[in-house]
């Protein structure tokens, strides 16, 4: 409820407007009222003609006629200040089309004639009960083709319907309050100007219906053409049309979005202080769990290892020496925690020339060779043989380093 927009009927004339251009021919907004101004300057009031009313144009129906096109507009301004109703209302429209209402209720065979509405073209005494539609003086169509006509405040309201669409509206003051000779008199001639009308001529079938609103009183005083009026509002027709237009937004509205975002921000900080600390765990327990998921089918993730060559010197560092291959120790047995022995100093001079032969080299990094004693070796930089360590494998030699001193092996070519 409090997000519907509510509409309120205010008391505004209609009529129905004829405008003819070229069979192509369109009217801007603007040739538009230049055109209405020049046709109705001296019509209503000062303030219709002085433009000090908002004029509005609502499309009714466009059509081909014999001298170019011809575009057919319900024309509507309110009769009373709209300022009061815009601090309250969305939408103000003309109270009369409560009426429009009937006469859909009408074409759809939903109308029952209850509260004080009536149908009785002998009735010249209204007494004010309220009494049940006479049949036999309301003929319908199927076709959707009506000719709707409703005496109301001293006021004869005619409506065409062609084919269940609006096509014409007019109304007239000045009458009784019964439907009686000068109104069958005007709804006489309303129907040789049918006959004589480039459009509605083409109609056949045409029904005929007349109600007589009996002291109904004002829209404010009566709820059942509060009703009508509401339903007809929520008509496509009438939907989104307004007589209180304003090029921003309403009081009403700008109020209703700040007290929306309130309220959310109150919902918001009182789930926020209730929850607390539980907030974070109901989170985890969504989340994590989807996390989690996704984990277990995603691929293990190929992680980079350390070379083995720095792992083992890492562990000479560390003096796991009992983890390391024979290899390491072969060089290094001299030193014990950090301090060269007596050993390993004598031993330095004594850096002969290996026996070996370089039968060749693998991606320049592992390298091929035959001892003396008839044994094939591979050896990568920084193993051992005999006293030499492997210094550097290149793409046809190898660099062995014993002490301060350097040998270097070719491959033997043949």
């Amino acid at each position: 409820m409090f997000w519907k927009k509510r509409i309120t009927p205010v008391a505004a004339r209609m009529m129905t407007w004829e405008v003819t251009t070229s069979f192509d021919g369109t009217l801007t907004e603007t040739e538009l009222r230049k055109r209405f101004d020049e046709d109705f300057r001296d019509v209503f009031n000062a303030g219709f003609a002085d433009g000090e009313c908002a004029v509005f144009f609502w499309p009714l129906v466009s059509f081909n006629a014999s001298d170019g096109r011809k575009h057919r507009y319900l024309v509507a301004v309110a009769e009373e200040p709209l300022e009061n109703y815009r601090k309250t209302f969305d939408r103000c429209l003309p109270k009369q089309i409560a009426l429009y209402a009937i006469a859909d209720k009408i074409l759809r065979g939903e109308w029952d004639g209850e509260n004080c509405l009536k149908c009785d073209e002998a009735c010249t005494e209204c007494d004010g009960e309220c009494a049940e539609l006479n049949n036999d003086c309301a003929e319908v169509a199927d076709n959707g083709n009506l000719l709707f006509v409703a005496l109301w405040e001293h006021c004869l309201y005619i409506l065409v319907f062609m084919e269940g669409r609006l096509c014409h509206w007019s109304e007239e003051y000045g009458y009784g309050e019964t439907f009686d000779d000068a109104c069958r008199e005007r709804v006489a001639h309303f129907k040789e100007f049918l006959k004589a009308d480039e459009l509605f001529a083409k109609m056949n079938d045409v029904g005929e219906f007349v109600v007589c609103c009996v002291k109904v009183g004002t829209v404010e005083e009566s709820l059942h053409v509060k009703d009508l009026f509401q339903v007809a509002a929520r008509d496509p027709f009438w939907c989104g049309k307004d007589l209180d237009e304003c090029d921003s937004m309403k009081p009403c509205e700008r109020r209703r979005w700040i007290m929306s975002a309130v309220a959310l921000f109150v919902c918001c900080a009182c789930v926020f202080a209730m929850c607390g600390g539980s907030l974070n765990l109901l989170y985890a327990k969504f989340f994590d769990n989807e996390l989690f998921d996704l984990i277990v089918d995603a691929a293990p993730v190929e992680l980079s290892q350390p070379a083995a060559r720095d792992l083992e010197m890492l562990a000479w560092a560390e003096g796991h020496r009992d983890l390391l291959p024979a290899k390491w120790t072969l060089g290094r047995a001299g030193f014990v925690d950090g301090v060269a022995s007596r050993s390993w100093r004598t031993s330095r001079g004594t850096c002969d020339s290996s026996e070996f032969s370089l039968l060749g080299i693998v991606g320049g990094r592992v390298a091929l060779v035959k001892t003396s004693a008839g044994e094939t070796k591979t050896l990568s930089v920084g193993d051992s043989l005999s006293r030499y360590r492997v210094k550097r494998i290149g793409m046809n030699d190898v660099v062995m380093r014993c002490g301060r001193k350097e040998v270097r092996y070719a491959v033997k070519t043949r």
